[in-house]
């Protein structure tokens, strides 16, 4: 059976739509089956219809009661689908003389839309991508769910007249070897004692450390004071005695913004890439201001994102508190 739509939006809703068989069948009933659970479809005239939210995980245990009660919060039925398994959707329909008549259910035709500003389907605000694919035979369809790599999501970005200031999330470092060791350039957190009235996250008490790492050949690093806020977030900021060590560089330099869990074996890079939108550098869009170092060197700093969503800082000495105007 052809589904007329399948789609997962905002990385985590199923949208199924199947046109049923011209003879009536399922009528009284339907049902999208993945893997082995049934789970019930809208029947409107000749179509069957459902949405349902998928999450990342097993289906027994704590975990999938928790998953089940987000998704009564929706209103939805939850399917859990393990990283690396593939759960075959297919459709069952109510027919007389028999419970139910299962159907293989295939991808809809005519090709992938034209590309937009935003990603037909973008990832799990969990760190994970789950999509809807062909298996080997090219005609049922799978669900999957794939973890994307560590990284630091940007929540926001705040651009003060005395600091740039970056409000972030770790996000899927929770599986990673851990670290034998804090590097040297590398500071630890201050804020244990605030994670500690709330879920550690993926860093225990809370500890994070945070740099700007230089682009090209020169590879300079600054390390910049990072406060841990528990649940896995953070604010990293660049003012003072941060932007001195910047302005010592001289020049124009551009900066990634690297940042290190404790239970992390890397420094992980920040950015916003779990949203939808195509081109993040153009979407977003960060002013630039002009701070003064605590060495009394202006610094023109200039937050942006690139193509692929990774926060860049753009910094340039431009002149000294001290000088005449």
């Amino acid at each position: 059976m052809d589904a007329e739509h399948l789609t997962v939006l905002d990385g985590r809703t199923l949208n199924v739509c199947v046109r049923l068989p011209e003879d009536g069948a399922g009528r009284s009933g339907a049902w999208l089956r993945a893997g082995a659970r049934a789970l019930p479809l809208e029947v409107a005239r000749e179509r069957a219809f459902g949405t349902y939210l998928v999450e990342p995980g097993a289906e027994d245990g704590a975990g999938m009661r928790r998953r089940r009660a987000a998704g009564a919060g929706h209103g939805l039925d939850v399917i859990a689908v393990r990283e690396g398994e593939a759960r075959e959707l297919g459709v069952e329909l109510a027919v007389a003389g028999r419970r139910r008549r299962g159907y293989g259910l295939r991808a809809p035709g005519g090709g992938v839309p034209a590309a937009g500003p935003t990603l037909l389907d973008p990832p799990h605000p969990g760190g994970w991508r789950i999509t809807v694919a062909a298996s080997g035979d090219g005609c049922a369809v799978e669900l999957r769910a794939v973890r994307l790599p560590p990284h630091a999501e940007v929540e926001r970005v705040e651009t003060g007249w005395t600091e740039l200031a970056v409000h972030g999330r770790v996000v899927g470092p929770a599986d990673a070897p851990p670290a034998p060791r804090w590097p040297a350039l590398l500071p630890r957190s201050r804020g244990a004692e605030d994670a500690r009235r709330g879920p550690a996250g993926p860093a225990p008490g809370g500890e994070f450390a945070c740099a700007l790492v230089e682009r090209g050949e020169a590879g300079g690093v600054c390390a910049l004071p990072v406060d841990g806020r528990g649940g896995g977030r953070f604010v990293a900021r660049a003012g003072g005695a941060a932007l001195t060590r910047v302005a010592a560089r001289g020049g124009e330099r551009t900066w990634d913004v690297r940042v290190r869990a404790a239970g992390c074996a890397a420094a992980l890079p920040v950015g916003r890439l779990l949203g939808d939108v195509v081109d993040p550098g153009r979407v977003y869009r960060l002013p630039n201001r002009l701070l003064v170092a605590d060495s009394g060197d202006v610094v023109r700093v200039a937050p942006r994102y690139t193509a692929a969503g990774l926060l860049v800082v753009v910094t340039e000495v431009v002149g000294h508190a001290g000088e005449a105007r």
